[in-house]
């Protein structure tokens, strides 16, 4: 039974303001793919095809199931705004967007998603949300409707009726068509711009985010997962931080591990042929206590809630060996200029900084001169470990890019380590975003309407060659 667009509305609406807690079906049942055409199987991945999964870890690198290393390079694709839709298909369809990613030769996406994609799944008993509802609920009906017209004229494959996951399903099977692999990641739970301190979504059980519903949509999206070869692996969360709207929630490492721990567990169980990537604190900017395996209740960390009592309790320490997923977890960071703490004035800093919040975990040496400097505990890591770079971005400017200190010293620091990273970001502008319609943003690889590179000399001379310098898994 079909029901009308206003009727949809309003169920949203209200599932919005109640989530029930019903199990829904999972993608590749009869559930989210039953709303619209049903969604067959996949072949599982296996050493016998393409990409020859499932993915584990094996000291410093991720490797396939052949044991061979894997080396990534991409760029993130967000989905996580108010449609939940992924951006730019109203502009270009979604294989001539990842044609155009796959001429650089960038080889993964990260899809930023919002945990609500999955709320709204339970608040509607099983039934993902359609394309035009998803809009006309961010957009109003006016734009949401135009749009909606936009999308499936460029996608002609898709209807009104086609679901949120259908389409991330479809762009995902695209994706795959064209030997780029892929990792969902929880951007946010209630979808918005991301990210701040009184976002509501800062730390687990800030106002919008609730971490029951974060560990069932993991769940979820890793069920979700198994339909589609080229996702290798799930992210944990993305750039936790101290929430400034609840003041009675413990921001440490203790809570962080407790959490992720729990979040692990959740994908895991749900598919364990996934990598699971684990973020650090302000901003997934530290790893520190992790790699490093200090005592989780005294460890250094910026902002965090003091544990009062560490000096006359037994030390906590975090094991990634006593978990079953200890040959799937991999660390990732970040880092940008508007860090409230990190210098990020000369090379030396960064790296320092770079080495002591976690990617000491890959085994290479302390960072010299940078170590030496005050301020740097650059102590080993406990235990080699894959590290990723999974945000970094800057202005797409050729006369400003390749002259500012940080990207120069991330480009050097990365290649020179074989780190695998994603850049910030393939939109050139946002349907939604923090109240606008329509916004533009220049860190965007592509222009406004992306139709083209936002600055093709970039493309040509800095990130075409940077990709070429990683040496990148092919499918071929």
């Amino acid at each position: 039974m079909k029901f009308s667009l206003v009727a949809q509305l309003a169920a949203l609406a209200a599932g919005a303001a109640a989530q029930v807690m019903d199990s829904p079906r999972f993608p590749g049942g009869r559930g989210v793919a039953a709303a619209g055409r049903p969604r067959p199987r996949q072949a599982s991945s296996s050493s016998a095809s393409w990409p020859y999964g499932p993915f584990s870890t094996k000291g410093r690198d991720i490797v396939n199931s052949r044991g061979e290393v894997m080396q990534f390079a991409g760029l993130n694709w967000p989905m996580s705004g108010e449609t939940m839709i992924p951006e730019g298909l109203e502009f270009r369809s979604a294989a001539e967007l990842l044609d155009e990613v796959a001429t650089v030769g960038w080889n993964m996406i990260r899809f930023g998603y919002a945990t609500q994609m999955v709320d709204e799944i339970y608040a509607r008993g099983g039934q993902d949300v359609p394309l035009e509802v998803a809009l006309v609920a961010a957009l109003g009906h006016a734009n949401g409707s135009r749009i909606t017209n936009e999308i499936v004229k460029r996608n002609p494959k898709w209807t009104r009726e086609t679901t949120r996951f259908q389409i991330w399903g479809d762009i995902l099977d695209l994706a795959a068509e064209r030997g780029i692999y892929a990792i969902p990641d929880v951007h946010i739970h209630k979808a918005m711009w991301c990210c701040s301190h009184i976002d509501g979504n800062a730390w687990f059980d800030d106002v919008y985010f609730n971490t029951s519903n974060w560990k069932r949509g993991l769940a979820y999206v890793a069920n979700f997962a198994k339909s589609h070869p080229n996702v290798v692996g799930l992210s944990l969360r993305n750039e936790l931080r101290e929430s400034w709207n609840r003041t009675d929630l413990y921001y440490n490492w203790q809570t962080l591990v407790g959490n992720m721990t729990a979040g692990a567990d959740a994908i895991h169980a749900a598919n364990p042929d996934l990598l699971i990537t684990w973020s650090g604190m302000q901003y997934d900017q530290d790893l520190s206590a992790l790699t490093a395996r200090r005592n989780l209740l005294s460890a250094p960390c910026y902002r965090c809630t003091a544990v009062r009592d560490a000096a006359r309790r037994e030390p906590l320490y975090f094991d990634l060996d006593a978990h079953p997923w200890a040959d799937k977890l991999v660390w990732e960071l970040h880092m940008y200029h508007m860090s409230e703490d990190q210098d990020t004035g000369t090379c030396e800093a960064v790296e320092a900084s770079l080495y002591r919040n976690g990617f000491n975990a890959l085994g290479m040496d302390a960072p010299k001169p940078g170590c030496d400097l005050p301020g740097y505990d650059c102590e080993p890591a406990h235990r080699q470990t894959p590290v990723i770079f999974s945000e970094f971005g800057y202005e797409q400017n050729a006369a400003t890019l390749p002259r500012d200190t940080l990207q120069a010293c991330l480009r050097g620091f990365l290649t020179k380590h074989k780190v695998n990273w994603m850049v910030w970001a393939l939109a050139g502008s946002y349907r939604i975003r923090s109240g606008g319609q329509g916004v533009d943003d220049t860190w965007g690889l592509t222009t406004y309407d992306y139709s083209a590179w936002r600055s093709p000399e970039l493309i040509e001379k800095w990130w075409k060659p940077w990709v070429a310098a990683m040496n990148v898994t092919k499918k071929n």
